[in-house]
């Protein structure tokens, strides 16, 4: 036999092994659809709006008398503070976060200055808060001019507010 023939012969008789049970060319393969459908992302924000006001309460005014920082003029003894409302926009699994006012850096001239602030009551920048979509936390900001303040220090001068912010930060659970 020429070697064509027996090669021929060759590769014939592999096929009939294979075929014959003892091996296989299918190789099967399936697949599936998983359930659910794309995964979206929530939404996070915080709208104070414009309402908020500031308002002297000293303890002389007995009651509360709204000002204009940067017309009206404080002096020693003065409480003046700011009252508004901030909503929050959070939609999503495990949401957290710090609510707080932050008056910038170098705003407070000096110690006759004292300046709180405070979110639904409670001072929540370290202390973090759970929050909801649409929910409305006030937010208070107080500058006390102290009245212990001596001589003539601090005259004309300015505790800037209007670079204040209110910040919503989120935190993990």
């Amino acid at each position: 036999m020429n070697r064509k023939t027996k090669g021929a012969l060759a590769i014939g008789a592999g096929a009939i092994v294979l075929l014959g049970g003892a091996g296989s060319f299918a190789l099967w393969s399936d697949t599936e659809d998983i359930a659910g459908s794309n995964i979206t992302t929530g939404q996070f924000g915080l709208d104070c709006g414009t309402t908020g006001a500031w308002t002297d309460v000293s303890p002389t005014m007995n009651g509360s008398t709204v000002i204009t920082p940067g017309t009206d003029l404080m002096v020693p003894g003065d409480i003046w503070q700011y009252a508004g409302t901030c909503a929050v926009a959070a939609t999503g699994k495990n949401m957290k976060a710090t609510l707080g006012v932050d008056l910038g850096t170098g705003n407070v001239p000096s110690n006759n200055f004292t300046v709180t602030t405070t979110v639904n009551g409670t001072d929540s920048t370290t202390a973090p808060i759970s929050v909801s979509n649409g929910d409305n936390f006030p937010v208070t900001v107080r500058v006390n001019f102290l009245e212990s303040t001596p001589n003539l220090q601090d005259v004309g001068t300015a505790v800037s507010v209007s670079g204040m912010k209110v910040t919503l930060n989120q935190v993990r659970p």
